[in-house]
């Protein structure tokens, strides 16, 4: 399962590195979602996520050492038990995974493709970038 960091763009991982994970090639642009379960989970204005195609994603370790919490209306979150860290995870459609930017190590190259929700954001939250933005996702 572990395969050298070199062979990355980017790696990840959870609070307490149990979870870990590597990121193959060119870099998708992070995704900003203001709804209010993204919020709740993120403890913060929005969340921002990448979409990566699962032949780019590889688990390093620790993909066992996730939980998923789902609501009725099918909505999830997956995060490590032990330090609350998001974790990835795979979209409805399984491919591709949704990749929490903020669990990258260093600073990556990355573009923000655009903000969804924002119909729903808080009036505390400013948009200070031109990406696009949606009331709903598009």
């Amino acid at each position: 399962m572990s395969e050298p960091a070199s062979e990355f763009a980017a790696v990840g991982e959870c609070l307490c590195g149990a979870v870990r994970y590597g990121l193959r090639e060119r870099l998708p642009p992070v995704g900003m979602c203001h709804c209010s379960q993204c919020r709740k989970v993120s403890g913060a204005g929005s969340i921002a996520v990448l979409a990566v195609r699962n032949e780019r994603f590889a688990w390093l370790a620790g993909e066992d050492e996730r939980q998923t919490f789902a609501l009725p209306s099918g909505w999830s979150t997956v995060f490590r038990q032990h330090c609350g860290s998001p974790a990835p995870q795979p979209t409805p459609q399984g491919d591709p995974m949704w990749v929490p930017a903020g669990g990258l190590d260093g600073d990556p190259p990355l573009s923000l493709s655009g903000h969804i929700h924002v119909g729903s954001k808080p009036g505390w939250v400013i948009i200070g970038d031109d990406a696009p933005q949606f009331d709903e996702a598009p």
